[in-house]
């Protein structure tokens, strides 16, 4: 058995790819790194099929280990903010009185949102600027800009 256990390393590194070729996440290349080892493994004589398996298993969890971190920083690098996560940090005029308890509106890119103000005490009158600190749902969080 141990003789064609190359052919089974082969196989599975192949069908590995191939789910990973299938979708943008990486899902499976750690396995396929593992049975690319295995499968070098296997041309040594005299080793048996389980400690092959045992140097798959290892090699899969390792490079899982050490590697997702590093690509999950180079994937996000690239990600695209959708048109809502864009107005963080921009400003507009308060078009209706903003607190905390009541929310009011605001004018961005000439469109109009509904806001609420960050600090639980402020009150944000009509025609005062405000910059969004966040997002929560379909309202900004806002915070008076002051004016100099």
């Amino acid at each position: 058995m141990e003789q064609y256990m190359w052919i089974v390393w082969l196989g599975l590194f192949v069908i590995m790819l191939g789910v990973e070729a299938l979708g943008p996440a990486l899902v499976s290349v750690w396995f396929a790194l593992g049975a690319l080892v295995s499968m070098i493994i296997s041309f040594i004589p005299g080793v048996t099929w389980w400690i092959e398996v045992v140097v798959f298993v290892v090699v899969s969890i390792a490079a899982f280990l050490a590697l997702r971190p590093l690509s999950k920083r180079f994937i996000k690098r690239n990600e695209i903010k959708s048109n809502v996560d864009s107005l963080v940090g921009k400003k507009g005029i308060v078009i209706e009185k903003i607190s905390f308890l009541n929310p009011g509106t605001c004018k961005i890119n000439d469109v109009i949102w509904t806001a609420v103000a960050l600090d639980e005490k402020a009150t944000i009158e009509k025609s005062d600027i405000v910059e969004v600190v966040t997002i929560d749902g379909n309202k900004l969080i806002v915070k008076k800009v002051e004016v100099k």
